[in-house]
């Protein structure tokens, strides 16, 4: 069957961004009909004024709502011409219940199937569902099924409706190891609370006068992808669930170095990691204990790395490990789609072609 499907996330430079993107064209190549739309914020404005309130007053809120009226009834006819929507938005954001009302949403789309599409799944955060359940949020029934990057995140759990480990295609960016001209480091943008370690890892980069930039600022996709081109080493400075930079760097082939193995979750290759615990990562990330080590760790590479070789040999240790993160998981998408052929009335299902 073919479908016409609408992904809806943020217009801002972001990961759910990028995931849209990939995800896009996954669809596209097993044959439906897919456009993005950058209108999340529709499933803002459905929100009662009580829930925002300590945020916004209802004048202002008021008049946001009446200013998007007509773009909205004018968003509400478009989504009538689709089989589904897919939500593409992170998680925790995506179910507090003064950030968007998606079971209003869907009532007002006709029902129409909604999908999440995220990094992880909600139920391998157990921490995230304590957090819910104690706060009152929604859970993961709000939506219909879900399209997750990685089956581990806080825990490993194998795919079961209503979701399916889908991967990332990464591989529809365009990135990819290339012949780098000098080793060079990227430092990510600094967070609040590490910045001892954000300033550690650059001392050591001046120390062994490695080329290096200190990501600030705003930047686009395009920007950055740029940057990471260049890399030969990337440190991450925050505990990811999965890390997007993550994998965009590993794609061009460039090491990625972090201060504890707990820190890249979605990367643990453990059957059973514990939650926010340390893992196995495969070797193409470089896991250091202190100053000297990193300091040893960094002169080691210096000396053996191959401008043209090494890339490839980083590029390949993530592939061996990773390949769905960067090529999709035909498993996963086939799953979603016994889903769809199980769910969506042919009567449904909106011509394409």
């Amino acid at each position: 069957m073919k479908y016409k499907v609408a992904i809806i996330t943020k217009p801002t430079f972001a990961s759910p961004r990028v995931l849209s993107d990939c995800l896009a064209q996954f669809l596209k190549e097993r044959g439906m009909e897919v456009s993005v739309f950058y209108e999340i914020a529709f499933f803002k404005r459905l929100l009662s004024f009580s829930r925002v309130r300590n945020r916004y007053s209802w004048l202002a809120w008021t008049t946001y709502k009446l200013l998007n009226f007509g773009r909205d009834r004018r968003f509400v006819r478009r989504m009538s011409a689709f089989d589904f929507v897919v939500i593409a938005e992170t998680s925790p954001k995506c179910y507090l219940k003064d950030e968007y009302d998606f079971v209003k949403g869907k009532r007002i789309l006709g029902g129409i199937p909604m999908v999440y599409h995220g990094v992880y799944y909600l139920g391998n955060a157990p921490t995230i569902l304590d957090m819910f359940e104690r706060e009152g949020q929604n859970d993961s029934t709000i939506f219909d099924w879900h399209l997750a990057v990685s089956s581990v995140t806080e825990v490993r759990s194998t795919p079961t409706p209503p979701w399916s480990q889908i991967g990332m295609y990464l591989k529809s960016s365009g990135l990819k190891p290339e012949i780098k001209r000098r080793t060079f480091a990227v430092v990510d943008f600094e967070r609040e609370g590490r910045e001892q370690i954000r300033n550690e890892q650059i001392q050591v980069l001046k120390d062994l006068d490695i080329p290096y930039v200190a990501l600030s600022g705003s930047m686009s996709i395009d920007q950055i992808r740029e940057i990471y081109r260049q890399a030969t080493y990337y440190f991450i400075q925050f505990p990811e669930s999965f890390g997007l930079p993550i994998a965009e760097c590993l794609s061009c082939g460039a090491y990625v170095f972090m201060p504890d193995s707990s820190w890249a979750m979605a990367w643990r290759l453990d059957e059973n990691p514990e939650v926010h615990g340390p893992g196995k990562l495969a070797d193409c990330f470089v896991v250091y204990d202190n100053h000297m080590d990193l300091t040893n760790r960094l002169r080691a590479l210096e000396e053996a790395y191959d401008l043209e070789d090494t890339p490839r040999k980083v590029f390949s240790s993530f592939l061996a490990n990773y390949r769905s993160y960067y090529e999709g998981s035909e498993e996963g998408y086939n799953a979603f789609l016994a889903y769809l052929e199980q769910n969506i009335h042919p009567k449904r299902i909106k011509k394409v072609g």
